[in-house]
């Protein structure tokens, strides 16, 4: 009796730890069939007139095995209409709803819920240039073993619902592994593709600014990835507009938040043709004009004035920059 006892008491146990295995092998194989290779994720936000051009140029795709992670942020025109009537023909649509929040959010929102080995990101207004660029992208990431992939970049704008491109100098020459450090740029993140688990594991997510939110992650993930596979194709086309932008207060803020991320992270990583880059930005009149209507903000003030205060004049004469302030900041003192 108490042999058969111990008997049932292993046998309890054993047969616990078999469907314990059983469970794992279960989620393992689910997971596998229900891999994605890559997730897009696109915030949008009242852009009812591009939105389709948008959503076609990703549906219409050579590499299939993907999702289309699109957050609404509110919108108030019909885009959420349109993602409906893109979702009855293209299940692979996946509508996430919002109050206005801002793209950073939205953006974050798509990487938390995202599935993909790598996460591709868009803007609403921008489309590929062709069918072939993610399947083009996800290879060569996973050929050169990089976590981050991407090329060059085109400029356009539409004309009777016709892509008109403009010159851009943001391109690869060739196909070949870049270290970031010989690299050190900080605009159009969009025409790269990132390691899901990477962005992850160290947390990168783009901070809450409605405006240079790009940046921060940008320079981020690059730093930390090291090296990225660059390629010689245009693999994103981003539309201008000739409209004036509304820059309202908060976003006047926010940029300067950005900058002043930027200037830490490039600083503190030894990237010093970044961190005089940055300056540049600063000191460019786009900024300097947009700030005037502001100025009388103490949080905005206190942001300029910590900016100004850190400016380190030593590291940029040690690595033959030369910056001087803009006399608009001298107004702050």
């Amino acid at each position: 009796m108490k042999n058969k006892f111990f008997f049932l008491i292993f046998l309890f146990f054993y047969l616990n730890l078999f469907d314990n295995k059983l469970l794992f092998l279960k989620k393992k194989i689910n997971k596998l069939i229900n891999a994605v290779d890559l997730s897009v994720i696109i915030p949008i936000y009242n852009n009812e007139k591009l939105l389709p051009i948008c959503l076609k140029s990703v549906i219409g795709q050579s590499l299939k095995n993907i999702e289309i992670i699109c957050i609404d942020d509110g919108s108030t025109d019909n885009s959420l209409e349109i993602l409906k009537q893109f979702k009855k023909k293209d299940n692979r649509i996946i509508i996430i709803h919002q109050k206005n929040h801002g793209s950073a959010i939205a953006r974050n929102k798509g990487i938390l819920i995202s599935k993909g080995k790598f996460l591709a990101f868009m803007d609403s207004d921008d489309c590929y240039p062709n069918n072939l660029i993610l399947e083009l992208m996800l290879n060569k990431a996973i050929q050169n073993k990089v976590l981050i992939c991407g090329g060059g970049l085109m400029n356009f704008i539409l004309k009777n619902n016709s892509i008109i491109l403009k010159k851009s100098n943001i391109y690869f020459t060739e196909n070949k592994i870049v270290y970031y450090f010989d690299y050190q740029y900080d605009y159009y993140y969009q025409r790269f593709i990132y390691k899901r688990n990477f962005i992850k594991k160290k947390k990168l997510y783009f901070p809450n600014y409605l405006r240079y939110q790009d940046p921060p992650f940008f320079i981020k993930a690059m730093a930390l990835a090291k090296k990225f596979y660059a390629l010689k194709n245009i693999t994103y086309y981003h539309k201008i507009s000739n409209k004036i932008r509304f820059i309202n207060e908060r976003k006047i803020i926010d940029l300067f938040k950005g900058i002043r991320d930027c200037l830490y992270i490039s600083k503190s990583l030894n990237l010093y043709n970044l961190y005089y880059t940055v300056l540049c930005h600063f000191n460019s009149n786009y900024i300097i004009n947009n700030t005037k209507n502001f100025i009388n903000n103490k949080h905005l003030r206190v942001i300029i004035s910590q900016i100004i205060k850190n400016i380190d004049y030593e590291l940029l004469k040690k690595n033959n920059f030369i910056f001087i302030k803009n006399k608009f900041y001298n107004q702050l003192k």
